[in-house]
């Protein structure tokens, strides 16, 4: 399925969803919408609360979003995708699915600093279990984080890998199920102040 999303200057919206091998189920819903700073609220066939951040319309109630691929609106942007490829970031919410934190955890918005010190810390923490022996890097993955702060104010940062040849045409719209798949599939959890990670969980294991 692809999703696409049009917003217009006359506060009206167009919201398609496109099956590519089961077109009768694709549908067009339609609405209006208001636009408040950073925030982005949907009213009609397609109800949606979000808010527009590094270059993306991020959902406040789900771990989903959608690239903004054409727009007139910039968009509050801490990190420049295009120098990080294989990564994606969400924004940790309580309410949401995929709650890996303790209840004091609050949100905490990662920089282009922290996708680089994961980028060192990964590969060691991946070598610390017996799947990943020798892994220098890890180009070879799609990562999905969510990152908080602790009560003890250190940055915790929820990680989740899939090889890319699976995950490239979803992984940086929603974190998803996914069964079984090895080594293929992996989440773990680091702590970038103490550069610990913890949590480690391949599928299949």
């Amino acid at each position: 399925m692809k999703i696409d999303f049009r917003l217009y200057s006359d506060s009206t919206y167009i919201f398609k969803r496109i099956y590519e091998f089961d077109s009768i189920k694709n549908e067009t819903l339609k609405g209006n919408y208001k636009l408040l700073n950073d925030t982005l609220l949907c009213f009609g066939d397609f109800k949606f609360k979000g808010y527009l951040k590094n270059n993306f319309i991020e959902s406040n109630d789900e771990y989903e979003k959608y690239e903004i691929l054409n727009s007139k609106i910039n968009s509050y942007s801490k990190i420049d995708f295009n120098k990080f490829p294989t990564y994606t970031t969400f924004t940790f919410s309580k309410s949401k699915g995929y709650n890996h934190f303790e209840s004091t955890a609050i949100p905490y918005e990662l920089t282009e600093n922290d996708l680089l010190k994961i980028d060192s810390i990964l590969p060691i923490c991946m070598n610390k279990t017996s799947y990943f022996k020798g892994v220098k890097n890890i180009d070879n993955y799609s990562i999905q984080c969510v990152a908080t702060k602790n009560r003890n104010g250190e940055i915790e940062v929820w990680i989740n890998c899939a090889c890319s040849g699976i995950a490239k045409e979803s992984f940086k719209y929603f974190i998803g199920t996914v069964h079984d798949g090895g080594h293929c599939f992996f989440s773990l959890k680091i702590n970038l102040t103490t550069k610990e990670c913890f949590d480690v969980f391949v599928n299949g294991t």
